[in-house]
């Protein structure tokens, strides 16, 4: 099968001063800059991050892979819109550009904002789906610190969120993604439902190897 494979990455703190421009996404910055094309899986290969699993995992299930671009910036205020634009819209073109695909997998934040756009992940999975279609398997993976909308469930088939913080399972998240669409590609088609529950828990309370985080994510497993 042939899997197109991009990336957009942000974490939006909308309290914070600082905006992510174009440079930031386009600079490498302990992660990778701007990747595009052939030289989207060089540049992750064996790097703990959840495109670098899926690409390993994909490949070596033998599927064939369409690199779109990849990027991400530090945690900041919100992407500028001419950021987003930017690069959304290159995304937009490489899917097109790649020609027909069996399935898009996206490794995405889940907490984007820009200046206009409060769900940057469900902007961007709705102008993917306008390309792909309703019938085209698309699948996400998410940081555990997502803040999930119901479009992002609308407009995507699977949303696999890493299961630790500190978050030492991003490539392991990757990898579970491409064995979660290697099934639907066999037929499997998973049911979902979306809800928000109504409390927050304190960063301060939040690694998984402890009480309370550690029970808590057991209990939603």
């Amino acid at each position: 099968m042939r899997i197109a494979v991009g990336g957009f990455q942000h974490e939006t703190n909308s309290f914070a001063s600082v905006k992510a421009g174009y440079g930031q996404f386009e600079t490498a910055d302990g992660w990778p800059g701007l990747s595009r094309g052939a030289a989207l899986a060089p540049a992750l290969a064996g790097i703990n991050l959840p495109a670098a699993g899926f690409l390993e995992a994909a490949i070596a299930a033998g599927h064939e892979i369409a690199p779109l671009l990849w990027c991400s910036a530090s945690p900041s205020a919100p992407v500028t819109d001419d950021a987003f634009e930017r690069i959304t819209a290159m995304l937009v073109e490489d899917l097109r550009a790649a020609g027909p695909v069996d399935a898009v997998y996206l490794d995405l934040h889940g907490a984007m904002v820009t200046e206009s756009v409060p769900d940057g992940e469900g902007e961007i999975l709705a102008r993917i789906r306008a390309v792909t279609g309703p019938d085209i398997p698309v699948v996400a993976s998410l940081d555990l610190h997502a803040n999930v909308t119901q479009r992002m469930v609308d407009l995507s088939d699977l949303l696999v969120p890493y299961r630790t913080y500190p978050h030492v399972d991003m490539a392991e998240t990757g990898a579970r993604a491409a064995a979660l669409l290697d099934r639907m590609l066999a037929g499997w088609r998973p049911g979902k439902a979306f809800r928000q529950a109504e409390f927050l828990v304190s960063l301060v309370a939040q690694c998984t190897l402890a009480d309370p985080a550690r029970r808590l994510y057991a209990l939603l497993a």
